[in-house]
Order: C-alpha cells, then sequence, then structure tokens
C-alpha cells in the first residue's frame, strides 16, 4: 500500500437532498495535480450504520470521482438529518485509497445569496482588480467557510429560509480573500492588505450576529421565530450546545 498523502477536497458535508436524483463527488490531488484514478465506488451508509448504497461503481476523469446516480424514489422515505456517512474508494496506481465524509440528507441545500456583481456593487474597485476575469472563487471559497464554520458549531444553516441573512458575511469574506489575494500580486499592498483586514473584521462581526427564520422540521412550514448563528451552552445534567431563537 502506498503511503503518498492525497488530497480528498471535500468542501464540507455531502448534502444529499431528498427526492432528487444527484451524484456525489469528490475531487483527489497531489502537488496541485489531478490525481489518475483508474477506477472508484461509492458507499452510503445511514445514520444507524445500515448500508443504503452498497459500493456502487462511478466515473473517474480529471481526478474527479463521480458516483453513479443516488435516485430520488430511494431518499423518498428516509428521515431527513445528519449522521450520513459517505465512503469513497479509489484505485490509484494499484493501490486503494479510502476517503470518508459525513452526509446530511436534507430538504434542500442552501446556496450563496450573493454574485460577482454584488461584489462589484459594494466595493467597485473590485470591477478594475479582477480586469475582467472571473471573481466567483472568491464567493466559492468564503462560501466554503461560512458553511462549515456554522456546521461544525451545529447549526443546520441548511434548512434557513432567509438566504439574505448570509448574504453581508459572504460579501466580506469574499471581498477579503479578494484582498489579500491582490496584497500579495501588487504593489500598493498596503492599502490592499487594509481592505482586507477591514472586511475580515465585519465578517467576524457578522457571523455572530445574523438571524434567519427556520424551517425546523423540514416541512415548508416556517417557524414565527427568528433563530441566532451563536450558539449557546444549555444545562441541564449534561452540557450540550444548541443554536438560539
Amino acid at each position: 500500500m502506498s503511503e503518498v498523502l492525497y488530497s480528498a477536497r471535500w468542501a464540507g458535508p455531502t448534502f444529499i437532498e431528498q427526492n432528487k436524483d444527484q451524484t456525489i463527488s469528490v475531487a483527489v490531488e497531489r502537488d496541485g495535480v489531478a490525481a489518475v484514478l483508474a477506477s472508484g465506488s461509492m458507499t452510503l451508509y445511514k445514520p444507524s450504520g445500515e448500508t443504503f448504497v452498497d459500493d456502487v461503481a462511478g466515473t473517474v476523469a480529471g481526478g474527479v470521482f463521480t458516483s453513479a446516480v443516488v435516485a430520488s424514489a430511494s431518499t423518498a422515505t428516509e428521515s431527513l438529518g445528519k449522521g450520513w456517512l459517505v465512503k469513497v474508494d479509489v484505485v490509484i496506481g494499484g493501490d486503494t485509497f479510502t476517503f470518508y465524509n459525513d452526509a446530511v440528507l436534507c430538504l434542500a441545500r442552501l446556496y450563496p445569496p450573493i454574485g460577482q456583481s454584488d461584489m462589484v456593487s459594494r466595493h467597485s474597485e473590485a470591477a478594475s482588480l479582477n480586469a475582467g476575469a472571473s471573481l466567483q472563487t472568491y464567493i466559492d471559497q468564503a462560501w466554503g467557510d461560512i458553511t462549515i464554520r456554522l456546521y461544525t458549531k451545529g447549526i443546520p444553516f441548511w434548512k434557513w429560509r432567509t438566504p439574505s441573512a448570509l448574504r453581508d458575511v459572504t460579501l466580506s469574506k469574499a471581498l477579503s480573500f479578494m484582498f489579500l489575494d491582490y496584497a500579495t500580486l501588487m504593489n500598493n499592498n498596503d492599502r490592499y492588505l487594509k481592505f482586507a483586514e477591514l472586511y475580515r473584521a465585519q465578517y467576524e462581526l457578522g457571523i455572530e450576529s445574523m438571524h434567519s427564520l427556520i424551517d425546523e422540521d423540514e416541512d415548508n412550514k416556517v417557524e414565527p421565530e427568528l433563530v441566532n448563528s451563536a450558539p449557546v451552552l444549555m444545562l441541564s445534567g449534561t452540557s450540550r450546545s444548541r443554536y438560539r431563537r
């Protein structure tokens, strides 16, 4: 077995939307180069540990494994929630590498509430800096960081039904990434570094004070009270965290 450390580039927990045909993908690389995958398969486990999809072959191309379609009908009667587990086995150079990722079965996933035009509207200098190139990578990086942070704090952000609640923090995080990037590339780096620090500070302030309406049971019935993005400690014999209402 090779001891080479390949990077399995999971962007966060895997979201499986109930009643939708979908695939599960993961990119594998080493030294910035896509790994040469000979083959791959995927197994999906339910929260009980029971196998839901058993070692089903997928496709490999450009260092990316993509599973066979998880049929919408198969998830129709399953309980929504966390605790699902994805296992991907890929063959590289004759050796099998196994990559795990936790998963959530949800009614719907949440999408970024901003686009490149919003970045330019917030800070017009973004238009001249990118010189026609895409700023999408900064939005993708920001969205990944934000959702992983919420997820690891136990906040079920995919149940949020006020996506605009995430608008300011996504903008601030994306702009901080952009200016930090240009601070390392251009001569007036002090100015861009100050912008990066300003937007990072705005992000840190905003992410702890977001409020959204929530579909707690994922049944298309929105709860009447806003929930907060900052978890609080609940003391009742044992310690546990829960998001604030």
